[in-house]
């Protein structure tokens, strides 16, 4: 993982972190619904291949796909309907439910963030430096 990758990290683990408030709501700790929805489709994803192909962890990518999903949701709170749940992450469905019922929780323990930064996150820049800069100055030229 280089410098910039490093950073983004650092980035998500403090937005991640920030919504512990998810966690302390009912008996249901909705933050680590999320995350293991995502946990379990990144290791379905990376099934038989070798671990060298990512350049960040199963836990790094379940976190910035929580954080992507909820940060999309703040700003579409209606992008996905039911009709979309067959060809979307749970995940994104269930985030939408969560802001949906408790938007202003996550705002205040969001409120240092940049949520259209966090809803921008790219699978690639954390998987794969060398490939995700080729995709970005692609789109420039």
């Amino acid at each position: 993982m280089n410098k910039e990758q490093r950073q983004i990290k650092k980035i998500i683990d403090k937005a991640y972190s920030d919504l512990y408030v998810l966690s302390n709501i009912t008996w249901t700790p909705y933050r680590d619904e999320i995350f293991d929805l995502n946990k379990k489709d990144e290791k379905r994803h990376r099934f038989n291949r070798p671990s060298s192909d990512f350049e960040a962890s199963i836990n790094d990518c379940a976190k910035m796909f929580t954080v992507k999903n909820i940060a999309e949701s703040l700003l579409n709170k209606n992008k996905y309907s039911i009709k979309d749940l067959i060809n979307i992450r749970k995940s994104c469905l269930y985030a939408q439910s969560i802001v949906e019922n408790y938007k202003d929780k996550i705002l205040e323990a969001w409120k240092d963030q940049d949520i259209k930064y966090l809803a921008d996150l790219d699978y690639i820049s954390l998987i794969d430096w060398k490939h995700y800069q080729e995709i970005i100055s692609r789109r420039v030229a």
